[in-house]
């Protein structure tokens, strides 16, 4: 079941790149069309704290994709309309999607821990919306681009957090898969090279 998720959210994401023979900057990637979400949702107080679910037709339930946007953990980089094509890709191939907002590093009260925490929040939120919506919360997976792709590698691993963490959440979401599209899995790397993508 989750290989056959990750590769449906592949598959997705694939058909979202489709006829882009060129490299595409951040903000151009904002630009590839995408019908509207469904419904915009806060899980927060916070005005960056909310996310948009995008269902598929038909009854369901429908499994799962929390979508998380990149941009160097940066506000000015991107938004999650850089993953709203890939979102709208997967509710095309029957999969629904929760394309999540966050606070940034360089946003109030983002980057150490309150980064790590809206994600936290913005995932554990699937289980609220599975009570609203036709969700099937026992297949969700996490998908990522860049920065976003780190943040759903820590999301499949935060189960392991001790209660001491300051980005400890008790009982948090069960993923069965997560994907991570050009994301870093090793920070300590990636710091060496940072400059060169992220600039500075």
């Amino acid at each position: 079941m989750v290989r056959a998720t990750a590769l449906l959210v592949l598959a997705a994401v694939q058909v979202a790149a489709a006829g882009q023979a060129q490299r595409l900057r951040p903000r151009d990637v904002d630009s590839i069309p995408s019908k509207r979400a469904d419904v915009r949702i806060p899980y927060g107080s916070d005005s960056l704290q909310f996310g948009e679910l995008r269902l598929p037709k038909g009854k369901g339930p429908f499994p799962l994709a929390i979508v998380i946007h990149g941009g160097c953990w940066v506000h000015h980089f991107a938004s999650l309309q850089n993953t709203a094509a890939m979102a709208d890709a997967l509710r095309d191939a029957g999969i629904a999607t929760w394309n999540v907002e966050y606070r940034r590093a360089d946003d109030p009260g983002g980057g150490w821990p309150g980064t790590f925490l809206d994600i936290a929040d913005a995932a554990d939120y699937a289980r609220t919306l599975a009570t609203r919506y036709p969700l099937d919360s026992t297949r969700i997976v996490a998908v990522g681009h860049s920065a976003g792709g780190h943040l759903a590698l820590w999301l499949a691993a935060r189960g392991k957090l001790k209660p001491s963490s300051p980005i400890y959440r008790a009982r948090p979401i069960r993923l069965h898969g997560a994907v991570s599209l050009g994301g870093p899995g090793d920070l300590g790397e990636f710091v060496a090279r940072e400059a060169q993508s992220c600039g500075p």
